[in-house]
């Protein structure tokens, strides 16, 4: 540093003139400082606009690329107090829903204190301004506050090491006071979205929060406990478990005396047990809502399957008949046994392989109990778009989702639940094996006790991703089921149906190549996979197929042959870049005109969900008169319904050229390929390969070697899921018996 340079002021009050981000987060760019010198600047200027006055702190350096410069620790941006400096403002690009003339208005109706009034008073104070609507109000008020609290949070958030981007999420979870927040317990910032413990972690050091605080081993018990449970499937972690992995995370860097020791990881415990987290009577550790998950549906449970029914057997024999009459059909002696069982039973699941005719029955079960109650109201529900829309399909009848029958938004309460019932006398729920342990408590506590309910299943696909094993918890509770095991004869010839029964039998495939349904491609090179699979779906289409035809399905996301390689390949191959493709970039995202695309979250007001595939149709920008701002849009087309998304809708959407098998789970479709090699070795197994097969219904195509599907054929260890929801059942049904034979008793004294 020269004599000039540590002579400068280590404040500057200056306009911003030219703006480049870096990949980095930070900012690059130059500033005309009150002494006219235009100097580089760098630091984190989250949401400053070209052209604003702002007081920035610091100190010179020089880069090696950029040259002298002024390295940013703080800035701020000084509050408009002049009737020109407040016009400006809110005129700005900061001030969403504000032009030039409404800018005018709102001054001459608050005066020079418009920013303060309105950071105070909030849209009351804007009301009867003409043209400045409730939905103008609302963006006025909401970036007049953010544009001045934000920037408070971010300047006091930056010295420790934390992003903009993170203080912008702690800002919009915590509010103004997000920073005092953080800095009195930094692992707060666990609540945001990828924000884990180590990270957290980092921070609080920085911040000076010792190694042994309680809040770093609380916040280590809960956030290890949690991440254990969600990405395992389990409802609980053993006690020994949990606790030697809380000890390596929290002393992964300590040393002497920063060492936790076991007994202050015991005392985290004690002082969480209750609260956040529950231990179980045998020292099994839950997640306090998984425990009043399962406990709750295990409740519910028993009694369900305590109540009954039934009709006369001769009765439900003619209306058997004549239901096989009207459709000329003929049900197999197991068919014909799950329909009149399903009118003894208050529940009932019905579970089998495919070509075992589950199909079938549901359409039976439903067109039977609408001809002996035809004024039930019948409810039908799947736990993905694509899997209620196939039921729709089978059943004739409107499907929903689960979370769309319940009104049910992540975060609130269900529309429908144990205050409010929902409206059905019979229930049908499909793919059963994919909802876990939270969706059926909701599900299930807004029946009323005496609905009629039937649950369809695959015990052998893939369990749900979320914890618990539900489905096959209730069946080993002793919930009545049926099983249907024989193959037809028309699905026999399927070497779909045949191969999916050989794969669940630990047996190796059978192909005919002297059909068309079934291929194996053999290569040993993951990159040669990878451009096989692009030349299978490119000759698909070439046959006449369409793209929404075609699953392409991977076990993992990651790797040569995932979904993210995957996904990039096929859309350069089928979807390519010209000058006259319309694409939409976000950061490092770039989406297309006629991108195969996925939905990742449920949107009910959408009427999108989890698991959707779609087509991008249009990408396309529109004046909002009331906003006075242009909006960018992209629309997509999912199964003949249009969806819009704007800019803060996009990340619940990804390519979608290739998903994983996961999340291929409720959906089918004519042709499915799938990369089978030992690059994806952690996640060869039985079900896996099984599920994915399953979603074929005309052409399936394995292109991989022989070693990587044998050793998933003979994978069966499933990983096992804690969880206590069977035993559970079980012993609300013996404690509802006993108490149930105790009334008779004293009925009789």
């Amino acid at each position: 540093m020269n004599e000039e340079q540590a002579l400068m002021p280590e404040s500057h009050l200056g306009t911003l003139k030219d703006v480049v981000f870096r990949q980095e987060d930070f900012l690059i760019g130059y500033m005309e400082t009150d002494k006219r010198e235009r100097i580089k600047i760098k630091g984190s200027l989250y949401g400053v606009e070209k052209g604003e006055e702002i007081a920035i702190k610091g100190k010179w350096e020089t880069h090696p690329k950029y040259g002298r410069q002024f390295a940013v620790e703080t800035w701020e941006r000084p509050i408009p107090q002049t009737k020109e400096q407040v016009i400006a403002f809110l005129a700005s690009p900061l001030v969403k829903g504000c032009g030039p003339k409404q800018a005018v208005m709102i001054y001459e109706k608050l005066g020079e204190n418009a920013i303060d009034i309105i950071s105070g008073e909030g849209e009351s104070c804007l009301e009867g301004i003409k043209g400045i609507g409730p939905k103008r109000r609302n963006k006025i008020v909401e970036s007049v506050r953010s544009t001045f609290e934000v920037q408070k949070v971010i300047s006091e958030l930056l010295v420790y090491g934390i992003t903009a981007e993170v203080a912008m999420k702690a800002y919009k979870e915590f509010g103004p006071n997000a920073a005092a927040i953080i800095l009195e317990n930094p692992y707060e910032l666990i609540k945001l979205d990828n924000i884990g413990f180590l990270k957290a972690d980092e921070i609080a050091r920085k911040i000076g929060i010792l190694p042994i605080s309680s809040f770093r081993i609380d916040a280590c018990m809960e956030f290890v406990l949690t991440k254990t449970c969600y990405s395992s499937g389990h409802c609980y972690v053993e006690e020994h478990e949990l606790f030697k992995q809380v000890e390596l995370a929290l002393n992964h860097h300590s040393t002497g005396d920063d060492i936790v020791t076991m007994e202050e990881i015991e005392q985290s415990v004690l002082r969480l047990d209750g609260d956040t987290i529950v231990i179980d009577e045998d020292g099994s550790i839950y997640p306090k809502r998984l425990f009043n998950y399962e406990k709750s549906l295990a409740r519910k449970l028993s009694r369900l399957r305590g109540s009954r029914g039934g009709e006369a057997m001769s009765f439900l024999e003619k209306q058997i008949t004549t239901y096989q009459k009207k459709n000329r059909i003929i049900l197999a002696e197991k068919q014909r046994e799950a329909v009149k069982r399903l009118f003894f039973e208050q529940m009932l699941i019905l579970t089998g392989g495919p070509g075992t005719g589950k199909t079938t029955v549901v359409k039976a079960m439903i067109d039977v109990f609408k001809s002996v109650y035809p004024k039930a109201q019948i409810a039908l529900a799947a736990p993905t778009g694509r899997a209620s829309r196939k039921l729709s399909d089978v059943t004739g009848q409107e499907a929903k989702t689960i979370h769309s029958l319940i009104g049910y938004r992540p975060g609130d309460k269900a529309e429908y639940n144990n205050d409010n019932k929902l409206p059905a006398n019979f229930l049908v729920v499909d793919e059963v094996s994919m909802v876990d342990l939270h969706l059926m408590h909701l599900l299930l506590q807004a029946v009323e006790n005496d609905t009629k309910i039937l649950l369809v299943g695959d015990t052998d696909q893939l369990p749900s991703v979320s914890p618990g094993n539900v489905l096959a918890d209730m069946i080993q509770a002793g919930i009545p089921t049926v099983r249907l095991t024989d193959v037809f004869r028309q699905a026999e010839e399927s070497q779909i149906v045949t191969n999916a029964h050989r794969i669940n039998k630990g047996k190796p495939l059978l192909i005919d190549t002297t059909k068309n349904d079934f291929y194996f491609i053999r290569n040993d090179q993951p990159e040669h996979i990878a451009q096989l699979i692009v030349l299978s779906v490119v000759r698909f289409m070439n046959l006449g197929y369409d793209l929404s035809d075609i699953m392409v399905l991977s076990p993992m996301k990651k790797g040569p042959v995932g979904t993210i390689v995957l996904n990039q390949m096929l859309r350069d191959t089928i979807n390519p870049k010209t000058a006259y493709t319309n694409e939409w970039k976000i950061g490092d995202r770039v989406f297309r005109v006629g991108d195969k695309i996925l939905q990742k979250k449920n949107n009910r007001d959408k009427d999108v969900y989890n698991g959707d595939i779609g087509i991008i149709r249009a990408i396309d920008k529109y004046f909002d008169t009331e906003l006075n701002e242009h909006i960018q849009i992209l629309t997509a087309n999912f199964g003949g319904r249009n969806v819009t998304y704007k800019r803060e809708d996009l990340d619940q959407i990804e390519l979608g050229y290739a998903i994983t098998i996961h999340k291929s789970q409720g959906g089918e479709a004519p042709i499915v390929i799938i990369p089978m090699t030992t690059s994806h070795y952690i996640m060869l197994a039985r079900n896996l390969v099984y599920t994915g097969l399953t979603r074929a219904k005309e052409k399936a195509v394995f292109i991989g070697t022989d070693k990587a599907m044998n050793m998933a054929i003979a994978n069966d260890k499933i990983t096992k899921r804690n969880s206590r929801l069977s035993e559970r059942i079980i012993a609300e049904i013996h404690y509802n018996d006993r108490y149930k034979e105790n009334e008779r008793v004293n009925e009789f004294r």
